[in-house]
């Protein structure tokens, strides 16, 4: 399912401060003040009968709690009336299920929901929110990881559409790797580390461009920039140095590798110069314009 097959509809905020959206798919949710008239108001709505689902809690700016409920009615209301202290001063909820009750929907597999539970965990995380849940590991059978994987893409979506994060969490294995940690994977596989920067760092003596890529329909590009002595494009026509992918096991690719896949001289007189790096499930490979190179044994860890 791609994001161009879902619609997303909103309704304005109605007198009880409540505002429904959908998508043109499954996902069903109500965004409501932490007020007992607003709750009682969507229990009516959903014709006081149990609907299972998933919340999140919002205080402040940046905090949230995210939880599951098999009775999204009576656990909120427990919210309400007895919040957990790490949580207790939030302001407004967001309830999210697929608008049917508990017999006919996808949110009534517990499983289903402490999965999805603690994907959003992990997602709001990676967009910079103190996240007060811990949520815990789930083992899925065959339909319980397509439910799993259908309903996250179009969370993806639908919180996107909701402004409520900027970015998703990249494929499992693609997810960038950042300073320290990145530098303890170098120095476990023997790798020797002068300076270190953001950018740019010394390795085994010889400088590194560190790049984490940026995801495109065709892969990760990389942009080398830079025609000065010891620049980006500089030290790629002179061979010198690595470039660091800071993704998916880690690259650590010597620049004449990548000089292999520029087989235009010319190129080195443009200003940028784009290469392609994909990660298959076995197998990842560089390439630029129509010329590809295997670069799977350069990743430092399988």
């Amino acid at each position: 399912m791609s994001n161009s097959d879902i619609g997303y509809q909103e309704d304005p905020e109605n007198s009880e401060g409540i505002i429904r959206a959908r998508t043109t798919k499954q996902i069903r949710s109500w965004e409501i003040p932490r007020t007992m008239k607003a709750l009682e108001v969507l229990n009516i709505e959903l014709g006081r009968i149990e609907f299972p689902g998933i919340y999140i809690l919002f205080e402040g700016k940046n905090r949230v709690y995210i939880g599951e409920a098999k009775s999204i009615y009576i656990r909120l209301k427990t919210h309400m009336s007895n919040p957990e202290d790490k949580i207790k001063n939030w302001s407004k909820a967001l309830i999210i299920n697929d608008g049917r009750p508990a017999m006919q929907s996808d949110f009534n597999d517990t499983v289903v929901r402490k999965a999805l539970e603690l994907y959003l965990i992990k997602l709001f995380k990676a967009n910079k929110y103190a996240v007060v849940a811990q949520g815990e590991l789930q083992k899925l059978n065959a339909i319980q990881k397509f439910l799993v994987r259908t309903l996250r893409e179009e969370l993806n979506f639908f919180l996107l559409k909701k402004n409520v994060i900027t970015k998703v969490l990249e494929e499992k294995g693609q997810e960038e790797v950042f300073g320290d940690e990145l530098k303890k994977i170098l120095e476990k596989c023997g790798r020797k580390i002068g300076e270190w920067g953001r950018y740019e760092a010394i390795i085994d003596g010889k400088k590194a461009f560190i790049r984490p890529g940026s995801k495109k329909p065709k892969g990760w590009q990389i942009t080398f920039r830079g025609r000065k002595p010891g620049s980006f494009i500089d030290s790629l026509q002179k061979g010198e140095g690595y470039l660091l992918v800071s993704r998916n096991g880690v690259l650590l690719i010597p620049l004449t590798e990548v000089q292999k896949v520029i087989l235009d001289k010319t190129a080195y007189e443009q200003d940028t110069i784009d290469i392609w790096i994909v990660f298959a499930e076995e197998k990842v490979t560089l390439s630029y314009k129509r010329n590809t190179i295997d670069a799977t044994k350069f990743r430092l860890i399988n």
